[in-house]
């Protein structure tokens, strides 16, 4: 802690270099969590994926010669629809993309970040 010695100057000059060593901090926190942003975006995403998913899955699937694939709900209320073969397709690629960018973090930079915490200049370290 530091003791007033009632020099302005001098007391404004520690609030200038403590205020900056805290933006630094704050900045190499930052972008540690990024990824842990990025992540909890993603997060977001496929709880909405699921959620199709869930809407497809639990439901029941009727293939149909003479008229379009019907899928009929579980759910109470939720009148019959369409299903499309493209519509599943992109779903499944939805999830497999998903899994990527879920992954990539988890072996290559929150590794490296939990590595590098607390080493000097770690956030500015290439990736």
């Amino acid at each position: 802690m530091l003791q007033n010695d009632n020099d302005i100057v001098r007391g404004l000059g520690f609030v200038a270099l403590y205020s900056a060593y805290l933006e630094e901090q704050i900045d190499n926190l930052l972008f540690m969590l990024s990824e842990v942003d990025d992540l909890l975006a993603n997060l977001d995403v496929a709880k909405e994926v699921f959620e199709e998913r869930n809407k497809i899955v639990h439901g029941r699937n009727y293939a149909n010669f003479d008229r379009p694939d019907t899928l009929k709900s579980s759910r109470p209320n939720t009148p019959d629809r369409v299903v499309e073969p493209a519509e599943l397709y992109e779903l499944a690629n939805h999830f497999n993309d998903l899994q990527g960018e879920i992954y990539r973090p988890m072996i290559f930079k929150i590794p490296r970040a939990l590595t590098n915490h607390g080493k000097p200049n770690a956030a500015s370290e290439p990736e």
